[in-house]
Order: structure tokens, then C-alpha cells, then sequence
């Protein structure tokens, strides 16, 4: 009997582990998709703009299947998490932006003196403050008129 995963299963199967930015990344792809709603058409595909090369781009690939291999996931490093999405064909651009906040307690999980064990368990806090916290506190999100384009 074959059991289908869940999308969190595909998104660590596919990045190798469990981490606070692949949650970072989880919640972000939800939201967009919950935003966009559904594909406006057959050919359309979902663009993405993203402001910091982190693992969080790894949930948005799986998830939204805007990849790096087909030009449709842009990285321009500004050290912002900050991610904009937009469907071909249309003309809006839908843009997360990760509250500071957010990133302040995460770094403050991070330390280098810790055994394996201590780490783990400040990355499961990380992981499980990410996917609890209530939207309004979590980021901050735009639609904003515009379109993304591809670069070949």
C-alpha cells in the first residue's frame, strides 16, 4: 500500500532536514498559494522573486514548483526575507515579507556552545514558533501591481 506524504514530508525529504527556514519557507509557500488562489490558467506558472538565498527557497520550490532549473524562482540577494509572487498572465504581485521580529527570536535559538541534543531542541522551538504563530505577527503581506518576469 503506498501512503502519499504530506506537503511538509515532501519539503524535508526534499531539503534532507528539519530547520527553522524550511518552516520559514513552508508557511510563506502556504500563503502564497492560499493568496493566489487557483492557477488562472492551464499555461500559466508561478513566478517567485526572492530577496535572500536561505533553505527557505527549498519549501517554496516543492510547493509552489517555481524552480530555480526553469528560470521561475529569481534570487536577487539583499538579505531581506522577503518573497514576491505572481502568475504569468496576470498583473499582480503578491509580497511576503517576514517580520523582523521573527528573525530577532530565531537568531536568539542559535548557539554554538550547545550539545547535539540542546541544538536539536532549539531547532524544533524554532521550527514549532514558525508554524504557531499567529499570520499578522509572522509577516507582512502586499498586492501590488506588477508583473515578475523570467530571466533567461
Amino acid at each position: 500500500m503506498c501512503v502519499e506524504k504530506t506537503p511538509w514530508e515532501l519539503v524535508i525529504d526534499f531539503h534532507g532536514h528539519t530547520c527553522p527556514d524550511i518552516a520559514l519557507g513552508y508557511r510563506i509557500a502556504q500563503l502564497a498559494q492560499r493568496e493566489m488562489g487557483i492557477r488562472p490558467a492551464p499555461d500559466s506558472e508561478c513566478l517567485v522573486k526572492a530577496y535572500t538565498q536561505s533553505c527557505a527557497l527549498d519549501a517554496i520550490q516543492v510547493l509552489n514548483k517555481a524552480t530555480i532549473g526553469r528560470h521561475a524562482l529569481i534570487i536577487e540577494e539583499t538579505h531581506r526575507y522577503m518573497y514576491q509572487f505572481h502568475f504569468t498572465g496576470t498583473q499582480d504581485i503578491h509580497q511576503f515579507t517576514v517580520s523582523p521580529v521573527v528573525l530577532d527570536h530565531l537568531e536568539t535559538l542559535r548557539h554554538p556552545d550547545l550539545s547535539p541534543r540542546e541544538r536539536q531542541n532549539k531547532v524544533l522551538e524554532g521550527v514549532q514558533y514558525v508554524l504557531t504563530l499567529e499570520e499578522s505577527a509572522f509577516c507582512h503581506y502586499d498586492k501590488i501591481p506588477g508583473q515578475l518576469s523570467k530571466i533567461v
